[in-house]
């Protein structure tokens, strides 16, 4: 599957080799069309119906070139708003084991909060949607690219600077001293994972961008690229 959709975005861009930033247009692209054949064959398309789909909803990229596309968007942020919300009930039913070894109290209320108004967001924000009419709009998918490319990089960042820190503050005599590090028994080894491993929740952030991203071709308003 994966060869013969690239063999298709390759044709596609055959007539822009040469302009800038052309690759990561591509790769997403491509991307774009893996994700609509597997959202097909999850709905139970085979994989010949499904891929032929996928390459019938864009058969010209000229538009796409100037980085826009159209795109239903009501739905498309409705969904967006939902895996946003999603993610976020994951995150905070993740913290609850951090808060058995005594860390993440705050955290887990916060996203605790978040969640109750997200609820009630997401309830009032169904039935405002339900009673609209459809919109068309555009939306630039290469700043798409772009936004989540730093926006991975931005958390990348606060992984390390995050990490640095807990080290300071845990282990900065020991290491500016040359003293041996002690750790004792496995409950003490416990909460030092879990130190570490608490500030990997803001991984939702990057992971929900890179969701919205996705979305784009799968609310596409009309035959856009026929």
């Amino acid at each position: 599957m994966m060869n013969e959709l690239k063999v298709y975005v390759d044709h596609l861009f055959r007539k822009y080799k040469h302009h800038r930033n052309i690759n990561e247009l591509k790769e997403e692209i491509l991307g774009n069309l893996e994700a609509k054949v597997s959202h097909l064959l999850a709905e139970g398309e085979n994989e010949t119906s499904a891929i032929a789909k996928a390459k019938s909803s864009i058969t010209n990229i000229d538009d796409l070139i100037d980085s826009n596309m159209s795109v239903k968007i009501n739905q498309f942020w409705f969904k967006a708003y939902q895996i946003a919300f999603l993610y976020v009930i994951v995150a905070w039913i993740i913290t609850i084991p951090f808060t058995i070894v005594g860390i993440g109290f705050l955290m887990n209320f916060m996203l605790f909060l978040v969640v109750l108004v997200l609820l009630i967001v997401y309830l009032i924000l169904g039935k405002i949607l339900k009673s609209k009419k459809e919109k068309i709009s555009q939306l630039n998918i290469v700043s798409f690219v772009k936004t989540k490319k730093v926006i991975w990089l931005l958390w990348a960042l606060f992984i390390v600077v995050t990490w640095g820190c807990i080290t300071a503050i845990l282990f900065g005599s020991n290491i500016w001293f040359a003293r041996p590090i002690h750790i004792d028994g496995p409950y003490q080894f416990g909460v030092l994972i879990a130190r570490y491993a608490l500030p990997f929740i803001s991984i939702i952030i990057p992971l929900i961008f890179t969701a919205w991203e996705k979305l784009i071709t799968q609310f596409e308003a009309g035959e856009l690229h026929e």
